[in-house]
């Protein structure tokens, strides 16, 4: 927990913020020799009086302080300057309350140089009960510091916990007197886990989607005004909703700077298990969030812990529900099998711009283990839930991984769940269309099942990008593919695709890619003139569309942006020369791309 503005812990004391009986509360006035008003009267406290049981001391040796007496109504002027200052529907892995759990918290902040007592007071999510949780006596909010409370919907667990839930999805939330008139209202829209609404600065009306979370301490400065005091016929103060924060990480020309922390026993596990996920901490812009699971992927580009490894980062491994500004999963390339730094960017880059096929987010970043330099990685986004939503209409579908896969009674096992639904159905009932002949009625019979149109648009982007490494096509030596995703989208009850693994793209140019095909589905869909047209004709749509984009003047800006960290990156597994000319070499790829396009765009006679 976040110290508050007085250096001390905010469950603590009173002092701190929180919650003591009325004469604990005295007490650690007098204590301080403070004078005080409470509950209305001026009381001049002296040093070193006996603590009274309950409150720190035995209660024996000395007379017992009597509790105050009935509250009077705080001066309008001193609680009417407090607010809503903070808030967070989904806590999983920020912060836990007094009983260990993992609640939805508010803030309050009180700006003023009075500690306002709240017992009275309301907390609402219902604008019609302005009185729903009645905070009790003793709950304070001390001056020009911080009061956390627990949204919980579970009074019963303390004092500082509430009968009101915050809802992910937007809300209302109000903080009323005693007499039922409100303070502050707030209407929230959506909110994401594991970051706040914030006003920034503390106690202005901008509200900020915030990633540095401070629950009872100060929010980071910002540029708003202060919140002037709300009157009962005022509009409830609007949060917007937070939106896609996933691209504070994953925006295409950002190159963020994570620091995994990993304990030396887990990097032994690493050392001894690559594929065996370890908790690790992710830092991020100053905070540290965890733990989150990490395990070294790669095959051709796999690389030991104690070289430059590739991670696929697992949020919510450990902790159901975690996510990192969204992200479940995603994935640190080390890009050891391209000495470019610049195929999977710019690949990715080019399968979102020219759309309709669902594509991963990339950019590059910049990766230390425990501070140590690892170097220059590519981000990916992971095909899962978020970019799903991105696509789809209903993200609840199955995500499978095509490993070696093919809609063939050998390969039909190869198709590995990864998110959303476990449903194989229509993955079986592809493969049952494909194994019908003539081409002509199989194409007929998988285009109920599988969206045609946009897998011949799949086709031609790993085409267009030269991804040779990728399904619909295979290694030489083997008889089906990976670097691929399927998604069974519950909307349609239709077989999308989407390419992954771009790593060995914007290579080799010259390449019969008809012939070469290795899936069936492809070449049923090659030896098909209605399905192939529409192939070859997004094949050239595409090119003449990464024309258009300036696709080659994109590929000089990205080397010019990335050099200082390639000379920086002391572990690549290649030369700062390597690296100079493979970038020249894909610029070649770019420039004569065309060449080799009409040269090998043939139908196949059959499958």
């Amino acid at each position: 927990m976040s110290p508050n503005g007085n250096g001390q812990a905010p469950k603590s004391a009173s002092r701190a913020g929180v919650v003591w009986p009325q004469s604990c509360y005295v007490h650690e006035r007098m204590k301080l020799g403070k004078v005080s008003r409470l509950r209305g009267v001026w009381m001049f406290m002296l040093a070193g009086s006996i603590a009274p049981a309950g409150c720190g001391g035995s209660g024996d040796h000395g007379p017992t302080v009597p509790p105050p007496p009935a509250v009077a109504a705080v001066d309008p002027s001193i609680d009417g300057q407090l607010s809503i200052n903070e808030l967070m529907a989904s806590n999983v892995l920020t912060t836990k309350d007094d009983q260990g759990a993992a609640s939805p918290w508010i803030e309050i902040y009180n700006p003023t140089t009075d500690d306002v007592p709240l017992g009275g007071y309301g907390v609402t999510d219902d604008f019609s009960s302005p009185k729903k949780s009645v905070l009790p006596a003793g709950v304070v909010v001390p001056a020009g510091s911080y009061l956390v409370l627990w949204a919980d919907g579970n009074p019963s667990a303390g004092a500082t916990h509430l009968a009101v839930s915050l809802s992910t999805t937007g809300g209302s939330l109000g903080l009323a007197r005693p007499d039922g008139t409100f303070i502050d209202r707030l209407a929230y829209g959506a909110q994401v886990t594991d970051m706040s609404a914030a006003r920034e600065p503390d106690g202005s009306t901008s509200w900020i989607t915030e990633w540095n979370v401070s629950p009872g301490a100060a929010n980071p400065t910002g540029a708003g005004l202060p919140r002037p005091p709300q009157a009962d016929t005022d509009p409830p103060e609007s949060i917007p909703d937070a939106g896609d924060v996933s691209d504070r990480v994953l925006g295409y020309d950002l190159i963020p700077q994570f620091d995994l922390q990993i304990t030396d026993d887990n990097i032994a596990s690493l050392r001894a298990d690559p594929q065996t996920y370890v908790q690790a901490t992710l830092v991020f812009q100053g905070r540290s969030y965890g733990p989150v699971g990490v395990n070294l992927k790669g095959t051709s580009s796999f690389q030991p812990i104690d070289q430059k490894p590739g991670f696929r980062i697992n949020v919510n491994k450990f902790v159901k529900g975690a996510k990192f500004f969204g992200l479940k999963q995603f994935l640190l390339n080390n890009m050891a099998t391209d000495p470019s730094m610049i195929h999977e960017r710019l690949s990715y880059w080019i399968a979102r711009q020219v759309g309709g096929v669902p594509a991963s987010r990339c950019n590059h970043s910049w990766v230390t283990l425990n501070g140590a330099p690892l170097g220059l990685y590519a981000t990916v986004e992971e095909p899962r839930g978020q970019l799903m939503a991105y696509y789809f209409s209903d993200p609840s579908g199955g995500v499978f991984t095509i490993n070696y896969a093919d809609f063939t009674s050998d390969y039909l096992a190869n198709f590995q769940y990864d998110d959303g639904s476990n449903d194989t159905t229509l993955i079986q009932q592809a493969s049952a269309a494909l194994a019908m002949q003539p081409a002509d009625t199989a194409i007929a019979a998988a285009g109920q099942v599988i969206n045609l149109h946009e897998f011949a648009r799949f086709w031609a982007i790993c085409v267009f990008m030269g991804h040779w490494g990728g399904w619909p096509y295979a290694a030489t030596n083997e008889p089906a593919g990976a670097n691929a995703e399927v998604y069974a989208d519950p909307t349609s009850n239709q077989l999308y695709f989407i390419p992954t693994g771009i790593n060995d793209a914007m290579s080799t140019a010259d390449y019969d890619f008809v012939n070469n095909v290795k899936s069936i589905l492809a070449r049923t869909c090659a030896a098909t003139a209605s399905c192939f047209q529409d192939f070859a004709t997004q094949l050239m749509q595409i090119s003449s569309m990464a024309t258009q984009l300036g696709w080659a003047a994109e590929h000089d800006r990205v080397v010019a942006q990335i050099a200082p960290y390639v000379a920086m990156d002391q572990k690549k597994p290649y030369s700062n020369d390597d690296v100079a000319m493979y970038q020249q070499q894909a610029g070649y790829f770019i420039t004569g791309r065309d060449v080799y396009l009409t040269e090998y765009l043939k139908p196949l006679a059959s499958p």
